[in-house]
């Protein structure tokens, strides 16, 4: 028999609870060398038994894999993050090093694909104008312009792990899904039968719903979104954003929707979080604000604990893992 693998956990502990309930705890300590469990890095680096560690078990809170760090982790091959993106984790260090890196991303991608799929299903029954007009008109509005949710043209912005999520959701709504990305090759539009925008002003002016999906990667998608684009949206579109809030140009987004008030913006990520009072996204009538729930929330975060120990029973087994992560990759995902 192979000699189990040694781990060490760094979580906090509230969110190991939430990661790990005992039956994962129970597989995780019986199947694995458990030489650390810590509550942050710092209590990492200063645990006897740290330079035993071949694993590392991470989440949200860790800070960075700074090259210091790392010089106390001389055992490690392997970085399990249970959690969306590794970009703040890893640094040039973790690769020169040559370890495995592997993120939950998969798992944290699925409630905000049905989060997506829930929000596009009350926007085209146009509920999220309709609550609002009923509150502060107190009558009942008429049914005639609402586009119903069957046949409508939804458009997604960048076609990665979330966006092809939701593109399976969609076709129980017989939707037209139409998408942009320039890193995609055609097969995976082909596979779920999504049509290839050839540019986001194409995209725009036919979603009846247009979701962003974009990764915020610094120097490329920052306020990729602009004011001119949302200007081009149909009429009474709604455009969520359960990505990342700095890939919208807020500035020109408020604008559009002030000069738009059919347009309808669901927004679960915004470029400060919290918004400072000041925001006048606060005071649009016209947008939702969901306050970063797309995500893994509660009890639905035991599915990031489940992959990572599915992950480290393939690595214990000498296979390869599932949900690595590459250094390239990352120059095109979050």
């Amino acid at each position: 028999m192979s000699p189990r693998l040694r781990v060490a956990v760094v979580l906090a502990s509230t969110l190991k609870d939430e990661l790990f309930g005992p039956v994962e705890w129970e597989e995780l300590a019986g199947g694995f060398d458990i030489v650390a469990d810590c509550q942050d890095s710092q209590e990492l680096a200063l645990h006897p038994r740290r330079g035993e560690a071949q694993v590392l078990i991470t989440s949200w809170g860790m800070p960075r894999l700074t090259e210091d760090l790392l010089r106390e982790l001389p055992s490690l091959k392997v970085v399990a993050h249970a959690a969306g993106s590794v970009r703040s984790l890893v640094s040039d260090g973790v690769w020169a090093r040559g370890i495995t890196v592997i993120s939950a991303a998969d798992a944290n991608n699925e409630p905000v694909a049905e989060f997506v799929y829930a929000q596009t299903v009350l926007a085209l029954k146009d509920v999220h104008r309709r609550s609002h007009q009923i509150k502060s008109e107190t009558g009942l509005p008429a049914l005639d312009h609402i586009p119903g949710i069957y046949g409508q043209t939804v458009g997604l912005i960048s076609y990665g792990s979330v966006a092809r999520k939701v593109a399976g959701l969609l076709r129980r709504l017989q939707a037209n899904v139409v998408a942009w990305d320039p890193f995609v090759d055609e097969e995976a539009f082909d596979r779920l039968l999504v049509k290839r925008a050839a540019t986001l002003e194409e995209l725009f002016s036919q979603a009846k719903v247009l979701s962003i999906h974009t990764p915020l990667i610094p120097g490329q998608t920052e306020r990729l979104i602009t004011g001119d684009l949302v200007r081009r949206l149909p009429q009474s579109a709604t455009l969520i954003n359960t990505a990342r809030g700095a890939v919208v140009d807020e500035e020109g987004l408020v604008q559009a929707l002030q000069e738009r008030p059919d347009l309808y913006a669901v927004l679960d990520v915004t470029t400060c979080e919290p918004l400072p009072a000041s925001s006048p996204l606060y005071g649009l009538p016209n947008v939702m604000l969901t306050g970063h729930v797309a995500g893994t929330v509660g009890g639905e975060r035991r599915a990031m604990g489940q992959l990572v120990l599915a992950e480290l029973r393939r690595i214990s087994a000498g296979t390869e893992p599932m949900h690595s992560v590459t250094s390239r990759a990352l120059t095109l995902r979050a």
